[in-house]
């Protein structure tokens, strides 16, 4: 969410945000929004897509086209689709589109993987969070994931707490593209109050 808003600020005009978490998409739940549709709509829908098909399913939240994952989680969703239909139908709708996804595992992340620009690969300087790290590299990497293009960013960054960015770079054999330092109490309003993180905030201004 922060990163389609922080996209916004700097001008970008048409941004989607796209909920394409089967599972666990919490989007909804962030931006307080409801709708009747989800990326479900979209692909049942795909051999169908227009932009007036397209502009019922998708929500608008501050100047953001938001596509929302389903209230019910969809299981077996890697032997049920793949999600090209849906990207593809954005890329040529939106200047920047971003994704967010469950995790690294399974078809369907792969998919969304492989179709990227950039991947952005978010952890914590936590040990048992770098560990997680390292298996989900690895796993994108048996996959034939381009390692160029995944950036890892670490999210709640505190320098005296956890591990050190130099200590994350030699254990993942990889540079840390950002860091995103922790302000535990404005992100939480943010969350309560269904809005963009304030941009007086170090994490809005990073």
């Amino acid at each position: 969410c922060a990163l389609a808003y922080q996209w916004k600020r700097q001008g970008v005009k048409r941004i989607l945000l796209a909920d394409l978490d089967p599972l666990t998409g919490t989007i909804s739940f962030q931006l307080k929004l409801k709708s009747n549709y989800s990326f479900m709509d979209a692909l049942t829908r795909s051999g169908q897509l227009d932009s007036d098909v397209w502009r019922g399913i998708v929500s608008t939240s501050n100047g953001v086209d938001v596509l929302l994952s389903p209230e019910k989680p969809v299981h077996g969703i890697d032997e049920l689709q793949e999600a090209s239909s849906i990207l593809e139908f954005a890329r040529m709708s939106y200047d920047a589109v971003v994704v967010d996804t469950s995790s690294a595992y399974g078809q369907w992340s792969l998919t969304l993987a492989r179709q990227c620009d950039e991947l952005l690969l978010v952890t914590t300087n936590e040990l048992p969070a770098l560990q997680a790290t390292q298996r989900s590299l690895a796993y994108l990497e048996r996959n034939r994931i381009d390692r160029g293009k995944i950036r890892i960013i670490v999210n709640r960054f505190h320098k005296d707490i956890g591990l050190t960015r130099e200590v994350i770079e030699a254990a993942l054999h990889t540079d840390v593209y950002h860091q995103i330092p922790s302000d535990y109490e404005v992100v939480q309003r943010a969350l309560v109050e269904g809005k963009p993180i304030a941009t007086a905030s170090p994490v809005s201004t990073m």
